[in-house]
């Protein structure tokens, strides 16, 4: 953000006395008397304006007035405002989770010894603590590239620091060593740090995603310091003597006053009115502009608020906020400020990171279960060097019952899958040799039977095609489109297509759309009613709860009743007389899109005209209900809308049961949410509120417990005895229930203090801080939903999880709360639901408890015996898999554990080079792989190799290679697809006379072809394969197209 200040000096008529003032305040030790944070501010500004250079602030103010001095500074002064909060007497860090204040302190604690900033504001306690000065932790260490240094001497620098030796760098104050790779992350920066070493010399410098470990930005200098430490005795140097050496002035602001220097020697006085407007008419600020620009002019307005009477000479305007306005007659200086609105920063730019699914290798740990599908389930080991020094590779070490032993090689990792299943159940260990492996896969598909047996019921029943047609053009449809105020995302465009290609086909549709809250999944929906009521058929938007059903018809309302569409709620907030009535209206035709929970469900509500039912969230609703919505989906088109699909929807769509269509693009300038987790403190929880309060925004506090909400509810409403509280909860009257939840939309109510009942529904944009009390009782989906009431627009939002000082949190909670806090990019929905199937585990599948053959088998092989046995059901016929051909190298081909040394880091790209089958993806891997752990060595090039061959491979009928010191040899299983034997014989020779080595044909007892080239050395023999296998491809290629 850009400073306003230089604009503000410049155009008001008391410049040259307001610069005199400053002059004189900045030479000598001068009071002067002002109250407003906004006006302290603006005076500060002034100040830093006149010295260009840093100024020090000591505020012995309330937490309130601190916080609204450093927001005011910032919107006049810009991004150069560092804060140093009292991290130390904060009181609610929880040990294992991120301390959001003790980031700020360091990073602005090394701007101060950088004196990078225009202003540094600390509060009166936090000045007096002291810090060590030893020069360990006062030195500056200088990282050049070029320079020679040698990673383990930055390494034991960064560890006597008191940074964290891990194996990957995962959060602040960690550092990791990886081969010619050093990955530290100060407490201070933004970003993390990547030094790439050749032998003893710096060979680059990046800042990397801690997210996805790739490089994002390249430097050719850094400067690095210790973080800031405590002093054990008083020996050191306190925040304000490190203010004063850091900067050219030193201020104290009180309450009233601003001092500068030390003692004041004299006092400057300033007649001001301080001037408010939150929450006023339009009519009462455009009078009382109109009558001060009568006086003053120009007129400085912030919060991006434009009278309607707009004169440019007489307004400049401005984005950001100021905690309140001011006039100053003398310095013709007039600043009104709008509460409630200010900045949007932007979101930096979504980097496409690796998905990792359900079961994948990378997520395992030493003593892990693993299900190897030939062998059984058995105990992970590690990786384990197989083959002599100079023929080795990396296996995946197994161990089963009574000590048996697989090695599972790279070429053989699809046949091994994390072990999971129904939460926390430990599998038996399976026994080699024994058959009883077999018998229990055989078990499994007798019992999904059953299963399948179900399945196909419902598909018979739905396959009957639905009696009607869509229409496919109406102008409604183009309308409706462009009364959208947003761009439709790609995701959102490639959702509406799906479902327009399902209401075109004859059978009923039945597809699950799942992405983040707020990523226009209902917009996806209107599209499809819209459809359906234009082609003459009712529209069923079913939800789980009355919030929900309400927020849904506010917005369908809007959307699809300008356009003529007739729209109703039945829900328990309509009484009795109401709901006969709108159900009249449904027998008369009249009604269009009836939203509602599970009321619209019953037998009394006519479904002859029912065309398309959307059902938001399906998993909340009973298993009465449920059974309804299956009833109704075997003649309807059924949409399925929900953020975090639960086990049973992932499964379903695994397995290829159901339709599905992603949403993971977010709108334009949606902003993540910063999530916190911290003890419960009063006084904290008081300073939260109160911060977003004094923006103008809206909160949400939860307690999900109803017998305890008396109690929380007469407290909230002592700390804020001049805001309005609402209360709501699920055993609250309807009525009064619909009336709280309305009037908290409509911004009449400043703090909602509710139940989980907001989970679903509640799209207030206005409201962006969430406080969630005793977090550590919330399920992970539960929390991910809940944290989505808030930052629904383009304003920075908030999420606290909060949990009591005394409780010791167990694994399963503490697992939870680390992934909601990890979790925070945007689109995080489907992970969130992964992770959430491995902390649960996958329970029951479809309605039948099968969860006893998941744990002898593991999900991941149930699911693929299930999907096979439904192909078999249905008669699909059964193309066998094509796969990778086999390749024996003898030379070694791995990944070196010196240069990555983290088991999973080997693992998971072990399991993508394994699976990749383009050319282009493995070089996509390739080039990460280099990013994050340097220059491959020879052995990883190697593995590249050799994968880059049978990607090059993969869609011709070659089964065999095998590369050694003597010669290379290649085994065709019959002719490429449209080319004859004859033309295969001419692919060779023409190969062999590019890369002038002859070749000779080899006896085969099977049908094909087998072929050898003579080479010297191995190495020689995979460049050669890789040469071979790119001339083969484009020469087949060009023959068969």
């Amino acid at each position: 953000m850009k400073p306003n200040i230089n604009k503000i000096i410049d155009t008001i008529s008391g410049a040259d006395e307001l610069k005199s003032s400053v002059r004189s305040f900045c030479a000598e030790n001068t009071k002067i008397k002002i109250q407003p944070p906004s006006l302290q501010a603006f005076f500060v500004a002034a100040c830093f304006n006149h010295l260009r250079r840093p100024i020090g602030i000591v505020a012995d103010v309330s937490s309130k007035h601190l916080k609204s001095l450093k927001e005011d500074l910032s919107s006049f002064l810009g991004d150069g405002v560092g804060f140093l909060p009292d991290y130390k007497n904060e009181g609610v860090a929880v040990s294992g989770f991120v301390s959001k204040s003790k980031q700020t302190f360091d990073r602005t604690y090394n701007q101060l010894r950088k004196k990078q900033g225009s202003v540094f504001l600390t509060n009166k306690r936090c000045s007096e603590y002291t810090f060590s000065t030893t020069d360990e932790q006062t030195e500056t260490v200088l990282l050049l590239v070029g320079e020679k240094k040698g990673p383990g001497e930055l390494l034991e620098k960064l560890i006597a620091w008191g940074y964290e030796n891990v194996d990957r760098c995962v959060a602040s104050n960690m550092v990791s060593l990886r081969g010619g790779i050093l990955d530290f992350f100060p407490t201070y920066s933004e970003d993390p740090i990547r030094v790439e070493f050749f032998s003893d010399t710096i060979e680059s410098i990046r800042f990397f995603n801690l997210e996805t470990q790739r490089s994002t930005a390249s430097r050719e200098r850094v400067e690095i310091q210790p973080p800031p430490k405590l002093a054990k005795s008083k020996k050191g140097k306190t925040l304000s003597s490190f203010l004063r050496g850091g900067c050219d002035l030193q201020l104290y602001i009180t309450q009233e006053h601003i001092v500068s220097g030390g003692e004041a020697l004299s006092s400057l006085s300033l007649f001001y009115e301080e001037v408010f407007f939150n929450r006023v008419d339009t009519p009462i600020i455009e009078n009382r502009l109109d009558e001060t620009s009568k006086e003053i002019e120009p007129l400085f307005l912030f919060g991006g608020f434009s009278p309607k009477k707009r004169n440019p000479s007489s307004f400049c305007y401005f984005s950001s906020n100021l905690s309140s306005g001011f006039i100053v007659p003398s310095l013709g200086l007039a600043c009104f400020s709008l509460l409630g609105a200010g900045d949007r920063p932007q979101p930096k730019g979504l980097e496409k990171k690796s998905e990792r699914l359900i079961g994948s290798l990378a997520e395992i740990s030493w003593g892990d279960f693993l299900v190897h599908q030939d062998f059984g389930v058995g105990v992970y080991r590690g990786l384990s060097l197989v083959g002599e020094e100079s023929c080795r590779e990396e296996n995946i070490k197994i161990e089963f019952a009574d000590g048996g032993l697989v090695y599972v090689p790279l070429g053989r990792f699809d046949r091994v899958h994390k072990y999971l299943s129904v939460g926390g159940v430990a599998p038996k260990i399976s026994k080699l040799g024994t058959g009883a492996w077999e018998k229990q896969k055989r078990l499994a598909k007798k019992s999904i039977d059953d299963v399948v047996d179900h399945l196909v019921s419902i598909h018979a029943a739905r396959s009957s095609p639905r009696g009607f047609s869509y229409i496919k053009e109406s102008d409604l449809f183009q309308q409706l489109e462009e009364g959208f105020p947003y761009e439709e995302t790609l995701d959102q465009k490639k959702a509406i297509a799906d479902i327009y290609k399902d209401m075109n086909f004859a059978n009923p549709m039945d597809r699950l759309v799942y992405g983040d809250v707020g990523f226009g999944k209902t917009e996806v929906a209107l599209r499809a009613a819209m459809r359906a009521v234009v082609s003459g058929r009712m529209v069923f938007f079913l939800t789980p709860t009355t919030i929900l059903s309400d927020q849904h018809y506010i917005t369908c309302e809007g959307r699809l009743g300008s356009l003529g569409v007739e729209v109703e709620l039945l829900s328990r907030f309509k009484n009795k007389r109401e709901q006969s009535a709108i159900i009249e209206r449904i027998h008369k035709n009249k009604v269009d899109v009836l939203i509602g929970t599970h009321r619209i469900l019953s037998e009394d509500v006519p479904t002859e005209r029912l065309g398309l039912l959307i059902v938001d969230e399906e998993h909340r609703f009973g298993v009465k209900h449920k059974e309804t919505i299956r009833r109704l989906k075997n003649r309807v088109d059924v949409l399925t809308l929900t953020a975090t699909p639960i086990p049973r929807t992932l499964q379903q769509s695994l397995v290829g049961i159901r339709d599905t269509s992603k949403i993971t693009t977010p709108p334009r300038a949606r902003l993540p949410i910063e999530t916190q987790i911290q003890h419960f403190d009063w006084g904290v929880v008081k300073t939260l509120l109160k911060e977003e309060l004094l923006r103008g925004g809206q909160a949400y506090f939860l307690h999900n417990n109803i017998e305890q909400l008396p109690f929380y509810f007469e407290k909230i409403q002592k700390l804020f005895p001049n805001n309005s509280v609402g209360l709501a909860h699920g055993k609250m009257k309807s009525g009064d229930l619909e009336k709280t939840v309305l009037s908290f939309f409509a911004g009449n109510l400043d703090i909602l203090l509710c139940t989980t009942i907001i989970e679903s529904g509640l799209d207030v944009q206005n409201a962006n801080t969430i406080i969630i009390n005793e977090a550590q009782n919330l399920g992970l989906a539960q929390l991910y939903q809940i944290r989505g009431r808030v930052g629904r627009g383009e304003r920075q939002a908030f999420c606290y999880l909060c949990i009591p000082k005394k409780v010791s949190l167990m694994p399963e909670a503490f697992q939870r709360l680390r992934a909601i806090e990890h979790h925070t990019a945007l689109g995080s929905g489907y992970g969130v639901a992964m992770k959430d199937l491995e902390i649960r585990g996958a329970g029951n599948l479809f309605g039948y408890k099968q969860s006893g053959q998941i744990s002898r088998i593991g999900f991941e092989l149930y699911n693929k015996i299930l999907s096979e046995a439904l192909d078999k059901k249905n008669n699909v016929v059964e193309k066998k898999k094509k796969e990778k051909l086999s390749l024996v190298f003898s030379g070694s081909a791995l990944i070196d554990s010196v240069y990555m040394p983290l088991v999973q880091d080997r693992l998971f790209f072990y399991q993508r080079i394994s699976e990749t089958k383009e050319v282009v993806v493995l070089d996509e891997i390739k080039e990460e792989v280099v990013d994050r752990f340097g220059a491959c060595t020879k052995n990883i090039e190697n593995l590249f190799s050799l994968a880059k061959v049978q990607c090059l491979l993969f869609p011709f009928p070659v089964s065999r290679c095998l590369v050694s010191s003597s010669s290379v040899e290649f085994v065709l299983t019959e002719e490429p697809k449209g080319v004859s034997a004859k033309q295969t014989l001419g692919v060779l020779q023409e190969v062999s006379k590019n890369l002038s080595v002859p070749f000779r044909l080899l006896p085969l007892k099977n049908e094909g072809l087998a072929f050898s080239f003579e080479v010297r050395g191995a190495e020689a023999g995979l460049a050669f394969s890789v040469a071979f296998a790119l001339n083969f491809s484009v020469l087949v290629s060009r023959i068969s197209s």
